[in-house]
């Protein structure tokens, strides 16, 4: 048995990062899952949030702390460059995708359609409707830093590990998936991605209903 362990449900968007992050490194881990907010995360984690990483004795909370902690633990490619500007580039992607992208298109976004609180237990599409000029800025900046070079051409790492997810969730959704769609240099960027050993390896299973 693999002496790391990803604690948390693997449908979570942030623990398919870490565990993307574990599979880049060449990390053998098991997937345990657990929900927020269980005694056993509750145990380990002072707000009972998702993922937790345990090695050996050592137990890590938060998804950033964890994906820094395996990128400089393990042998393997880097996920941070080792130069400290590309570093600091990527520390400022990872912080807007975690602090902006990530509320938008999965906090707010996805969340409308599998926790509904429209009528009849149905999605208010009036406020999913409301979500799209957001969207459609953040996507948009996301196509400009992908078609620029600021995004996506360096080898792949912690910056990915965040993206990846949570765009394949997006494109799940009808209107994710016509915006997605309508933008060539996320839709490559997605695709390309999507074939990576890392990402196939650790797709989550469909959450039970």
């Amino acid at each position: 048995m693999p002496d790391v362990q990803i604690i948390g449900l693997p449908q979570s968007n942030f623990v398919w990062a870490t565990r993307i992050a574990l599979a880049e490194k060449g990390v053998a881990h098991q997937s345990i899952p657990a929900p927020p907010h269980s005694p056993d995360v509750v145990a380990i984690h002072p707000f009972g949030k998702i993922p937790i990483l345990r090695h050996g004795s050592l137990t890590i909370c938060e998804s950033r702390a964890i994906i820094d902690y395996v990128d400089s633990a393990f042998e393997g490619p880097k996920l941070v460059p080792a130069d400290p500007e590309a570093a600091r580039h990527s520390d400022s992607w990872t912080s807007m995708i975690t602090s902006t992208v990530e509320p938008m298109l999965i906090r707010q976004y996805l969340f409308a359609y599998f926790f509904p609180t429209g009528a009849d237990g149905r999605p208010d599409q009036a406020a999913i409707e409301a979500l799209m000029p957001k969207m459609t800025g953040i996507l948009d900046v996301l196509e400009a830093a992908l078609a620029q070079g600021d995004l996506g051409q360096q080898p792949f790492g912690r910056v990915d590990a965040y993206l990846v997810p949570i765009l394949f969730y997006t494109n799940t959704m009808p209107e994710g998936a016509a915006l997605i769609g309508a933008r060539p240099q996320l839709a490559a960027y997605l695709a390309r991605s999507l074939t990576r050993p890392s990402v196939q390896e650790t797709m989550p299973p469909p959450a039970e209903s």
